[in-house]
């Protein structure tokens, strides 16, 4: 049985997450694991009275834990009320060790989860929740921001530079269109530091569509100053669904210095974003 886990923080992002998962999940016929990272504070809270600050901390953390699991057990009502097979789980510590500790020891077929993106700073040196998970993740990952409904999903923008380690993704990337039903559109993105005229880019567009066994798609083009303007915009246009990309997870310097298209699409980005590990 496939399992889709749903990382949750009671957030309207997190909630479309659960949404959408219930919707895909109507289709694969999985389960859905929500799980819940509770952070817990730190610091004593002061209760006053006769009650010790040590006291006070256990009765505090009590009833938080015990708060958040009344919240996930409702969830997992929603879930089962579709008829559909759900389970809870909670850790303690950071939302993306925790959701590391549940894919280590558990294991996934799909992660869902909600993104509230990251900006300025934060983006380089921190990043959000859901941009470490892409970049870290071997299982697919879709985050989403919006409100989603599979039914009214027309078409899906699968973005690709075309080189040869995409292969691998081109044929994930049909999966899903033939899953869910929809029109692909293989899109490449002229900017200034990969210059190629039209003419070039539809050549190398035909090509990889060939070399790699590509059926029911059309080929597109833009221009942007950078890769991930262009994937978005073109997306928006075409009132795209969804955006179906590759990531090669780089961590550590070449993060820094390199970046990813995925993570930075799945920041700025207000249409739900498939990746996939990119091998090797």
């Amino acid at each position: 049985m496939k399992k889709i886990l749903v990382p949750v923080d009671f957030s309207p992002s997190s909630e479309n997450a659960l949404d959408f998962a219930m919707q895909l999940n109507e289709i694969i016929k999985g389960k859905i694991t929500l799980l819940h990272v509770l952070e817990l504070p730190a610091s004593s809270v002061n209760y006053g009275g006769d009650m010790t600050a040590a006291t006070a901390e256990v009765v505090y953390r009590r009833e938080l834990i015990e708060g958040t699991s009344t919240k996930l057990h409702e969830l997992e009502d929603k879930v089962r009320a579709t008829g559909q097979e759900a389970s809870i789980k909670m850790e303690f510590g950071s939302p993306y060790k925790g959701i590391g500790k549940e894919l280590s020891e558990e294991g996934a077929d799909w992660i869902i989860m909600g993104s509230k993106g990251a900006s300025g700073l934060k983006e380089i040196f921190v990043g959000s929740n859901a941009e470490r998970v892409i970049r870290h993740s071997k299982c697919p990952v879709i985050t989403i921001k919006e409100k989603v409904d599979l039914r009214t999903m027309k078409s899906m923008v699968f973005a690709s530079d075309l080189s040869m380690d995409q292969d691998g993704i081109a044929g994930k990337a049909q999966q899903i269109q033939e899953l869910l039903g929809l029109n692909m559109h293989i899109l490449r993105v002229k900017t200034p530091y990969n210059y190629l005229t039209e003419e070039v880019a539809k050549d190398q567009l035909e090509e990889f569509a060939e070399r790699n066994g590509l059926v029911d798609y059309s080929l597109s083009t833009i221009e942007a100053d950078f890769s991930e303007d262009g994937i978005i915009k073109f997306a928006e246009e075409q009132k795209a669904g969804l955006i179906v990309m590759g990531t090669h997870g780089r961590t550590g310097i070449a993060h820094l210095f390199g970046g990813s298209r995925a993570e930075d699409v799945a920041n700025h980005s207000k249409i739900p974003l498939l990746t996939f590990k990119i091998e090797g």
